[in-house]
């Protein structure tokens, strides 16, 4: 009940009598009131009571207004970078005998 009153404006709800007294009136079935009363309804010989029907006119009770960021990016051109250095080579000599006693040792060339 509490979610209903939450979500649904309370006043709505309380003119579902005017719905059914307005459908028992309506010559059709109720699919036929359904579209005839809420899907575009102009204004007829029973306007006064249309507008008293639940969900007509509902007032707005909450509105919500998000902006999003405006997102700009820019693609550039690769730049062709050159290395003229050839990669270095580790050798054995260039680590301390320290790291020969334990178990991870530096990776060898072979």
């Amino acid at each position: 009940m509490i979610y209903v009153l939450a979500t649904t404006n309370v006043a709505e709800v309380l003119k579902t009598p005017v719905l059914i007294e307005h459908l028992m009136d309506y010559q059709g079935s109720f699919s036929e009131f359904l579209v005839e009363h809420y899907d575009n309804h102009q204004p007829d010989s029973d306007w006064d009571t249309d507008q008293k029907l639940p969900f007509f006119n509902p007032p707005i009770v909450l509105m919500v207004y998000a902006k999003l960021p405006e997102t700009t990016f820019h693609i550039e051109q690769i730049k062709e970078i050159i290395i003229s250095q050839k990669p270095t080579v580790y050798q054995e000599k260039d680590f301390s005998s320290s790291y020969l006693s334990r178990i991870f040792q530096p990776p060898r060339f072979c």
